[in-house]
């Protein structure tokens, strides 16, 4: 008896053997990735950012630098309520329910059942005749021809995933998910720069408004001077009719400005994920002054340490990783699949035998399933897996490529502006001293009231001119936040750390160099 047993292990050792040796060989002749992750050299950016790096990262809270409760307010509602964070939170649902789904059905899985069915079972005419001294005597194989066949069942199979194929397969999934978490950052990050764009815009518009009413009782001065001069004879009528016009002209801009005031509001309204017209309740920005928020400067190791600082980049990376796992699961495929399966269960022709002895069943045993006819399906697929890895690894560099260029443009514009705003305040300077000293020469008699107003309007001009380069700054630092990743950290992401595998990833990630070869 022992030897009967030793003798069909072997056998089944034999026919294992044999299935691994026919089927262990992976058929990636010429297939491989042709894009390399980029890796950025530690001065990528030293012409740009020179000496200035002294600094550090934006953090998580940096639009509370500009001190405006309200403002933080519609972020805080927007974060909350806005329907691009709902997309982005569903999205890690969709990824974490993937992943939940694939784990169920690796290792050890198990199935269970009952079935009872009405069934006629066939009666052949004379199967079952006896002849007794030359008579033929007819006899039913069953008195019934109807039965109810019965069963109760359980079954159990273990995946050995000998080749890593379901590992890989998780990775993938994991990396999916992650991807996902980070970008709800990256919608977290864009929608507050929204915000906080607008937000500059509709203080600027405040501004101007006030500017352009200064402006309004200033030309009316001014027209109505020239207009009882006209009248006198003691101007011609071209002066007159020249401030006419550039009243209606302003006449014009007001509306206009105060169209933008409204437009703007009903916007963050809408961003704010409360409707449109919640902006209708926003009071006009009581920003920081610029002062209090120049730039400390750049932080160090700025374009290596970028890569985990940027959600975009991240996400890219995550995605990488993701087609990489896909390779590593077509690759296990070329190797057979090997499962424990066990079976267990009852069967009977009618309920009222099922529970006893005889209809006692059950089966153990390896299943091996063998891809010896499959091996064209799965070149052709993991040569799609190897271009979908050239796909992620070329989005991957393109987000690098593309966050240095905002970084160094950023700088670039936001290091002009400064000198223009310090130039603009000269301007305005100069323009004051001028207002003051025609109100001088007016007190004397010298000239005359108008001759003052004009000058103030060259003054309102000048501020307004202010007003619009340090708009402009105020976005450009902004800008700058948002190129550097606003706050973002991937190693203090909200909920479960991000999942690291393969660390051959240039200095942020884990794609091996064997993909490559």
């Amino acid at each position: 008896m022992n030897n009967v047993l030793l003798k069909q292990w072997l056998g089944q050792a034999l026919v294992l053997l044999v299935a691994l040796t026919l089927a262990g060989c992976v058929d990636d002749a010429g297939l491989h990735a042709n894009v390399k992750p980029l890796t950025p050299a530690a001065d990528a950016l030293a012409k740009t950012t020179g000496t200035q790096t002294n600094g550090t990262w934006p953090t998580p809270e940096w639009v509370a630098q500009y001190r405006d409760p309200q403002l933080d307010e519609l972020v805080g509602e927007a974060l909350q309520q806005n329907p691009d964070m709902q997309i982005a939170k569903a999205r890690i649902g969709v990824a974490q329910s993937q992943l939940e789904q694939f784990a169920s059905l690796t290792g050890l899985t198990g199935t269970a059942g009952a079935t009872v069915t009405k069934a006629r079972l066939p009666q052949p005419p004379n199967a079952a005749n006896v002849s007794v001294a030359g008579e033929t005597i007819p006899v039913q194989l069953f008195s019934d021809p109807t039965a109810s066949p019965s069963a109760l069942f359980a079954g159990l199979s273990y995946q050995f995933d000998l080749w890593g194929k379901n590992a890989a397969m998780t990775r993938g999934l994991l990396s999916e998910r992650d991807a996902a978490r980070v970008d709800a950052e990256q919608a977290r990050l864009s929608l507050t720069v929204a915000i906080v764009t607008l937000y500059f815009e509709l203080d600027q518009a405040y501004a101007l408004q006030d500017n352009l009413q200064e402006k309004q009782h200033a030309s009316e001065f001014v027209n109505d001077v020239l207009r009882e001069r006209f009248a006198r004879g003691l101007d011609n009528a071209y002066d007159a009719a020249d401030a006419v016009l550039k009243q209606n002209r302003l006449v014009a801009q007001m509306e206009l400005n105060d169209e933008r005031i409204k437009l703007t509001q009903l916007q963050l309204g809408v961003l704010s994920g409360r409707g449109a017209e919640r902006g209708l309740t926003i009071r006009r920005p009581q920003l920081a002054d610029l002062a209090d928020l120049d730039a400390a400067g750049l932080p160090a190791r700025l374009p290596v340490d970028l890569l985990g600082r940027r959600p975009d980049i991240v996400a890219a990376r995550l995605r990488a990783e993701a087609a990489v796992a896909n390779v590593d699961s077509t690759r296990a495929q070329f190797y057979p699949d090997v499962n424990l399966v066990a079976f267990a269960g009852l069967t009977a022709l009618t309920p009222a035998s099922l529970f006893t002895h005889q209809a006692l069943t059950g089966s153990v045993g390896p299943a091996i399933s063998l891809p010896i006819f499959d091996r064209s399906r799965l070149r052709a697929k993991l040569g799609g897996d190897f271009a979908s890895v050239d796909v992620a690894l070329s989005l991957y560099n393109k987000a690098i490529e593309q966050a240095l260029g905002e970084v160094a443009q950023r700088l670039t514009s936001l290091r002009t502006v400064d000198k223009l705003v310090q130039q603009q305040a000269q301007a305005v300077d100069a323009a004051t001293r001028i207002v003051a000293v025609a109100d001088q020469r007016h007190q004397r008699g010298l000239v005359m009231q108008k001759d003052v107003m004009l000058a103030d309007l060259t003054l309102l001009d000048e501020r307004a001119e202010q007003v619009e380069l340090e708009t402009q700054r105020r976005m450009l630092q902004v800008q700058l936040v948002a190129a550097l990743g606003g706050g973002f950290d991937e190693q203090k992401i909200a909920g479960p750390p991000i999942s690291h595998f393969q660390a051959a990833f240039p200095s942020h990630g884990r794609i091996t160099d064997t993909h490559f070869d």
